[in-house]
């Protein structure tokens, strides 16, 4: 007897069941065509359809007070599953939550406007180009193929504390701050480091503070290193924003996200020894760190209120 859905073959691994099964007919028949309807109400009804094995929108790494914010800019957001998007379709507009919901949203008739808000995960079998050849307009932060500007959260902002002058912080498990710390640990033996987004007793090469999760403890140390090791910019909530927002001065990956999303408010490497010695630059001025942190503050806002706008007017001017 075969196995059943989702039983283990001997020696094999179990059935992937989070593939957006509607791309078979998307590839076979492309998007289904847009009906015209005309709006009903001032306040726009928009309905954000999550992939597959999603229940929140926080599950796609779409952030909730993004969603609350757009309230007060009279759109009203609800929340479909996958398997009913067929209920969607009477929606002012049909969001895809980020590509594996797209198949779905793409393939569903009877939709006045459609669009993707975006998300760190990409197409699946983007190689094949139906992404690109969909014509679904991408909402998002411009590092994200978006236009959007970015938002942080509330509890992200400068804090009456003392920043000690010694304190270096790591966040995240990535390879980039990781080894940038171990290779400033190994030159300057002065200074005290403390990791935050990671495992608990991580094994690291050098001794380091925990900082415990949450919004709060994070803030306090955002505003209390002298300079942060921000991880690669992805997805709406990027560290190395919040960080800015706390007046943190940041050293990032140079990449294309890292460009768009923080500019010339933080430094940034092309690699872990060139970030350990932006950070040795970084302490020994006092200066530039303070240009560093007007121009933060500068780039990242205030909470959502502003992306929520933005998005609210990408949201209207859709055909």
């Amino acid at each position: 007897m075969a196995p059943g859905r989702g039983e283990r073959e001997a020696g094999g691994d179990a059935i992937a069941t989070d593939l957006p099964w509607a791309l078979g007919p998307l590839l076979r028949d492309g998007p289904a065509p847009l009906v015209t309807r005309s709006r009903v109400s001032e306040r726009l009804d928009v309905a954000l359809v999550l992939g597959p094995r999603r229940r929140e929108a926080r599950d796609a790494g779409i952030p909730a007070e993004l969603l609350t914010a757009l309230a007060a800019e009279a759109i009203d957001v609800r929340i479909v599953a996958e398997a009913d998007v067929l209920h969607a379709a009477d929606a002012d507009v049909v969001l895809a939550a980020g590509w594996p919901a797209a198949p779905a949203v793409l393939t569903q008739g009877g939709i006045r406007a459609r669009a993707l808000l975006a998300t760190a995960a990409p197409p699946v079998l983007g190689e094949l180009g139906w992404a690109e050849a969909s014509g679904l307009p991408v909402l998002g932060p411009v590092w994200m193929g978006g236009t959007l500007p970015g938002g942080v959260d509330a509890v992200y902002a400068p804090m009456p504390v003392h920043r000690r002058e010694d304190l270096v912080l790591v966040h995240a498990e990535e390879p980039f701050g990781l080894l940038a710390a171990a290779e400033l640990h190994a030159r300057r033996d002065d200074l005290t480091y403390a990791v935050s987004g990671t495992r608990r007793n991580l094994d690291l090469p050098f001794a380091y503070l925990d900082v415990e999760p949450g919004g709060d403890a994070l803030a306090h140390a955002f505003a209390s290193a002298t300079v942060a090791f921000a991880p690669p910019v992805r997805g709406w909530r990027p560290a190395g924003l919040a960080m800015l927002a706390c007046g943190q001065a940041v050293v990032a990956p140079d990449d294309e996200a890292g460009r768009t999303a923080l500019g010339p408010a933080a430094s940034l490497a092309t690699g872990p020894l060139a970030a350990a010695d932006l950070a040795e630059t970084l302490i020994a001025d006092l200066e530039l760190r303070a240009t560093r942190a007007r121009t933060g503050a500068e780039r990242t806002g205030a909470g959502w209120s502003l992306t929520a706008a933005a998005l609210a007017d990408a949201l209207r001017g859709l055909p």
